[in-house]
């Protein structure tokens, strides 16, 4: 089964700061969680090509200087990094690439060269390897191996030129959510957007938003792709024809109530701030108040009575919690009131079993909790993508016991790794739960359900657990805790073991807290994916996914 491939385009204008780049990497992943690989294509940060010209300027010849590519795709080569990094952050699998590295070739002027060569099957291995690669846009190699330019818009134009090689869709990523008649910030205009336009109409209107060479790139070559802003689910297409313009739509701010504020909640809390157009945080559910006016939340964003979240008329309920009771039942009741649910709650959901999805059924709501297995590998994703042809699930559910084997492997007795685990925000201060199986059994349960449609209980699954462990004398590659969810000619069966796996089987692979996974289908075929199992932003991260599909109903 191959993987669908999305070339992303980030240009400047969504690039103009640090905090961008978490929203370019939420971009990416939620791309990712839909099954896709992904190659990211990245403009420099802002006005960071400006300055470098600026300085080249001040310090180099008149003209076009044959060393000037050399410092201009500095700023190209610390944006992909800078990505790169972001994604890291969020537990999503990334693999900086250069151009030399991939074979993009041009020739002609070292600062407006063609592009005339990709090495695909290069690119395709790294996407087959890594899941999302990201490189530079703007730079190739030119003539004498060195670096040449391609000119203004050469992010686009990078973007669109390795879709074409690769034969997938690209989508280029601006500070509009597509193209326009007329600039759609400007006071009182009445500007109107396009859902298709053509390639010859966008030279009129889509000059600002993408440079004529990659427009013409498009064109000569038939390439149909579309502009679009990172978090809005739509998007302008340019290709043969044009459309009638119209009004574009305007999402609706959600009220947004949540349970719990540890290290999860607290990840969410910022990431909804920073995002004010889409999301307000209205009420936050918690057991100590003063303990979070003492780090800098605000008395009316605070509770402790299950009736303010209520009150505050919410749109989507978020449970960060951790037990079973009372957030299933709050869950319930949420639903019940007509309010969206986000959980990052495994036990409570997998005690709710397919009653609670029936029941978000019923009453025509949306259930998400992608954040509740997997951390920032979208496990439950595929498991509902796929779910009727998975013969098998092999996976690392938890990130936690996964870092603290390694530990333990690396010559650390169980109470160190533990102790390390608990300072980077890995594991609990009560570990049981990770330790003894229960919070990867609940995780089994989820897969079970959503992958297999089989409901089981924690007690049908067998669980090794860690807790004291000690490495055997001999360990002959690499020593995992996996969950396993598999269906056979006499039925249905879980487990969690500890097994002494190949360093060449890929879930052996998986280093500290990342988590890998293999999905197993009755027709022989086989599916990958990886990210990071515990964390706190890979889980934040999964959270604010579910929230913006909650959001993309709203427009």
């Amino acid at each position: 089964m191959p993987v669908p491939i999305i070339v992303l385009n980030f240009g400047h204008s969504v690039l103009r700061s640090l905090e961008d780049y978490t929203d370019a990497a939420s971009e990416i992943y939620r791309h990712y969680r839909q099954g896709k690989n992904v190659v990211a294509v990245t403009s420099a940060q802002g006005d960071q090509t400006d300055i470098l010209l600026a300085e080249a300027r001040r310090i180099g010849p008149d003209g076009t200087a044959k060393n000037l590519p050399e410092l201009i795709q500095l700023g190209e080569r610390k944006s992909a990094a800078l990505l790169a990094l972001a994604l890291e952050r969020v537990g999503a699998p990334a693999f900086v690439r250069q151009a030399r590295d991939l074979g993009l070739k041009a020739r002609g002027p070292n600062t407006e060269a063609e592009l005339v060569d990709l090495d695909v099957k290069q690119l395709q291995t790294d996407l087959k390897n890594h899941d999302i690669v990201v490189m530079p846009g703007y730079v190739a190699i030119g003539e004498n191996d060195r670096p040449s330019l391609l000119g203004d818009g050469g992010a686009d134009y990078t973007a669109l030129y390795v879709a074409q090689r690769l034969g997938v869709p690209a989508l280029l990523l601006k500070d509009v959510d597509g193209v326009y008649t007329s600039d759609p910030y400007a006071q009182g205009g009445n500007a109107k957007r396009y859902d298709m336009i053509s390639w010859q109409d966008a030279r009129e209107k889509a000059e600002v938003l993408v440079s004529p060479k990659a427009l013409e790139f498009a064109q000569d070559n038939a390439l149909e792709f579309e502009i679009g802003k990172p978090g809005i689910p739509f998007y302008t297409k340019i290709g043969a024809k044009s459309g009638k313009p119209g009004v574009s739509p305007e999402p609706k701010k959600l009220r947004v109530v949540m349970m719990g504020c540890g290290s999860v909640g607290g990840g969410v809390y910022r990431r909804i701030k920073a995002n004010p157009d889409r999301f307000e945080m209205v009420k936050i559910m918690i057991r100590d108040k003063q303990k979070y006016l003492d780090q800098g939340y605000k008395d009316h964003e605070l509770t402790t009575d299950y009736q303010d979240l209520l009150d505050a008329k919410p749109d989507i309920f978020v449970d960060v919690s951790g037990p079973i009771e009372p957030p299933l039942e709050y869950t319930k009741d949420m639903l019940s009131r007509g309010v969206h649910v986000v959980s990052a709650n495994k036990q409570a959901i997998a005690a709710g079993g397919r009653a609670l999805l029936d029941h978000a059924k019923d009453n025509d709501r949306i259930l998400q909790f992608s954040s509740a297995a997997g951390g920032g590998m979208p496990v439950l994703e595929m498991c509902i993508r796929e779910a009727g042809r998975i013969k098998r699930v092999e996976a690392l559910l938890n990130g936690t016991t996964n870092f603290m084997l390694g530990e333990i492997c690396g010559g650390k007795s169980y109470d160190e790794a533990l102790k390390i685990a608990q300072d980077k925000g890995y594991a609990e201060a009560d570990p049981t739960s990770d330790v003894g199986g229960a919070d990867a059994g609940a995780k089994i349960r989820l897969v079970s359900l959503l992958g297999f449609g089989k409901e089981i209980t924690l007690d049908d699954i067998p669980r090794d657990t860690i807790e004291n462990f000690e490495p055997p004398a001999q360990i002959n590659g690499a020593i995992k805790r996996i969950s396993i969810v598999w269906k056979h000619e006499t039925g249905f069966d879980a487990a969690l073991k500890l097994k002494d796996l190949s360093l060449n089987n890929f879930i052996a692979q998986a280093d500290a807290e990342e988590a890998h996974a293999i999905f197993y289908f009755d027709d022989g075929d086989a599916y990958k994916i990886r990210g990071k199992g515990a964390g706190r932003w890979p889980t934040t991260e999964s959270v604010m996914a579910d929230l913006y599909d909650i959001s993309a109903s709203y427009f």
